[in-house]
């Protein structure tokens, strides 16, 4: 068995060198050197199980760290004690394996070996994928815990999953596993059945089994990471044992979903509705909307052309019913508004759908019925959307949503901030006016571009008066009251729901001015409060799904303007665009209301941003008016409040179950803590 010895000397010698060449370490790294505490440190002994050998990072002592490259591969002679053992050992594997297992301790995920270093090194020679060992976990401080928070999070799973396979790199990433499974890994679950834990851990080695095999077509990425990817579209079944040869097939359908997903600049934002419709140039104003085949567009991107005899067909899943929602309210407005601005041109039909069930149930109706274009405007509709666009690769599916990265699920907002700030001008010059200084203000949940909304009517308010303070307050939150609470508390200037129909009891719309008043001689559903509408920002969806369809009446939808093969497609479109605009009453100054249409002005035509200046948090100096400007991401995932607003963001566990389940997909960083 020397021959064999001799193979790996000349693997490890290779390593070796390799290192030394890079100015690396050339030996195995030892834990007495990495974590030179971890004897005061607790420890906890985990027992035997088998453990991933390419989880096996080193040795615990440096005693043996010369006499392996850093990838187990031995270092010393053929003629040493060392190479006979290290012989002998590989003799007794192909006869009847190792008799006695290793002991390693592991350390944030990794394994360094105590006992069995030689039993290790045989074992990745021969591309053994587990070996058993007996386990001693060394719990990090508690600062190296913060500092490593996906590993924290791995030690919830382990306790109800004892899985040491999935290794995940992505926050967030084993919590998802969980909730995918119908599971919990929080503080107090009880331990996962056997059964579930033994058909995850067969799935997710079916699953390396398989993507290992795919090398060059599929990202290099952790296979934690992709596992849960190939979890969050194929859900349950994922768990089934499927042949390889259909892993293998549906890891060639979601290529582009893994490559977007391990790109670190993972969204690309189209932010002006001209650079979707024109697609780089491809189309001039005097082509006509619908670009026939012999036309210069027709010639560079085929297309369909689409008429009344045969529409285009556009469908629409909601999960709740719109009378019962502000928000499907008015994007059911924007769907009969595209019927009307297209006039045969383009058919829409309604679905209402409650759960993943129901979902995929009206997706397959959809798609039956024909639909080129499936439009879910809850952020919660995600990954049914994903999952469905998957299966009908040939329907185009979008998510109402920012900051979501899926390739085969675009996704569309408006820039709400642009009129909230209008609106906080208005505010903050009424406050002035009735000299309170105080503004109420009523947030929904702490989604991606919700802070930005809030902070941005935060400066507009501090730009009409100086001394202007927000009180910010959260609809979503459990046991909400946030109208009365402000109107009893005697705030007169509030900021309330951005709808016209509204739900939430108060009857107020936009920026308004409350008065308490005797009961009945009020106009709010109570009859007990005068609520003067002072200005309101407009969002109009219809007219984003108007300029979206027309990219997909004209042939430049799947344009490489905006069709990006390694990263999401988010449309962000706001003034510039006419999807966001503000309205003022006539109980507004002429001097505040020419203002207001001044900056309008300024921010369509792109010469002003409400976060160009100085900007200061409650913390203190965020961005100073002559250092570089926010980006556009920056804007989109803001977790900090103005120093002008009184109140928090809500963690998580705060707000009512439907606003948790959003914002575990799209939530800011600080509500999710």
């Amino acid at each position: 068995m020397i021959d064999e010895y001799i193979k790996a000397l000349k693997t490890g010698e290779k390593e070796y060198k390799s290192r030394l060449a890079a100015g690396e370490y050339p030996y195995l790294p030892a834990l007495d050197d990495i974590c030179p505490d971890h004897d005061t440190l607790t420890q906890r002994s985990i027992g035997m199980l088998e453990i991933p050998v390419d989880l096996i990072a080193g040795t615990k002592t440096r005693a043996r760290q010369n006499s392996f490259a850093p990838d187990f591969m031995p270092l010393l002679d053929p003629d040493t004690e060392f190479a006979g053992k290290w012989s002998n050992l590989y003799r007794a594997q192909l006869e009847e394996g190792f008799n006695s297992p290793v002991k390693a301790y592991e350390y944030l995920h990794k394994f360094y070996v105590q006992e069995g270093n030689k039993r290790v090194s045989v074992s990745r020679f021969l591309e053994m994928p587990t070996i058993m060992a007996d386990v001693i976990r060394i719990i990090p401080s508690v600062q190296v815990l913060k500092e490593n928070p996906v590993y924290a999070e791995f030690l919830d799973f382990f306790r109800v999953a004892p899985i040491y396979d999935i290794v995940c790199e992505e926050p967030g990433a084993y919590t998802e596993i969980a909730e995918l499974l119908g599971r919990s890994i929080e503080a107090g679950t009880e331990p996962w059945p056997e059964e579930l834990v033994t058909e995850l851990k067969s799935a997710y080695w079916r699953f390396c089994k398989v993507i290992r095999t795919l090398q060059g077509k599929v990202p290099a990425m952790p296979l934690g990471d992709a596992f849960l990817v190939y979890l969050r579209i194929f859900r349950g079944d994922a768990l089934n044992g499927q042949p390889d040869k259909e892993v293998e097939k549906r890891l060639k359908r979601i290529r582009y979903e893994l490559r977007t997903a391990h790109n670190k600049d993972k969204v690309s934002l189209v932010e002006s509705s001209d650079e979707a419709v024109n697609a780089g140039g491809l189309i001039t104003k005097a082509e006509k909307l619908v670009a026939g085949p012999d036309s210069l567009l027709g010639k560079v991107i085929p297309t369909v052309t689409y008429t009344k005899k045969n529409p285009l067909k556009a469908a629409f899943i909601y999960d709740k019913k719109p009378d019962a929602s502000n928000w499907f309210y008015d994007h059911e407005e924007g769907r009969l508004y595209l019927e009307r601005v297209y006039d045969g041109l383009v058919q829409t039909r309604e679905y209402v759908a409650e759960g993943s069930e129901a979902f995929d149930a009206a997706a397959d109706s959809a798609v039956s019925w024909g639909a080129d274009v499936v439009f879910t405007p809850s952020l919660r509709q995600m990954n049914d959307a994903l999952r469905a666009s998957i299966k009908y690769s040939d329907v185009k599916f979008l998510n109402c949503s920012v900051n979501l990265a899926h390739q085969s699920v675009r996704t569309y907002y408006a820039k709400l901030y642009e009129a909230k700030f209008l609106a906080g001008l208005v505010a903050g010059a009424a406050a002035a006016a009735d000299g309170s200084h105080v503004i109420g203000y009523c947030s929904g949940m702490p989604v991606y571009g919700t802070i930005a909304c809030i902070n941005a009517f935060a400066i507009g308010a501090a730009m009409a008066d100086p001394e202007a303070k927000i009180h910010l307050d959260w609809s979503a939150k459990q046991d909400a009251n946030w109208w009365w609470d402000m109107v009893n508390s005697g705030i007169h200037v509030l900021s309330a729901v951005d709808s016209l129909h509204n739900t939430d009891g108060s009857a107020a719309h936009g920026v308004c001015r409350v008065e308490r008043c005797e009961p009945g001689k009020g106009n709010d559903l109570s009859g007990t409060c005068l609520i003067t509408n002072l200005a309101a920002p407009v969002y109009r969806w219809g007219k984003l799904y108007e300029i979206i369809v027309r990219t997909i009446l004209d042939g430049t939808y799947s344009s490489s303007a905006v069709d990006k093969k390694d990263k999401a497609t988010n449309y962000w479109w706001g003034m510039m665009s006419g999807v966001v605009d503000i309205e003022m009453s006539d109980a507004i100054s002429p001097y505040t209301k020419e203002l207001v249409k001044i900056l309008r002005r300024d921010i369509i035509n792109g010469s002003f941003n409400p976060f160009d200046g100085d900007l200061v948090s409650q913390e203190g100096v965020v961005r100073r008016a002559d250092e570089k400007p926010l980006t556009s991401m920056d804007v989109i995932t803001m977790d900090w409040l103005n120093e002008n607003v009184e109140g928090e963001i809500p963690k998580i566990d705060a707000l009512i179950d439907e606003a948790r389940a959003a914002v575990k997909f799209s939530g800011v960083e600080k509500s999710k803590k």
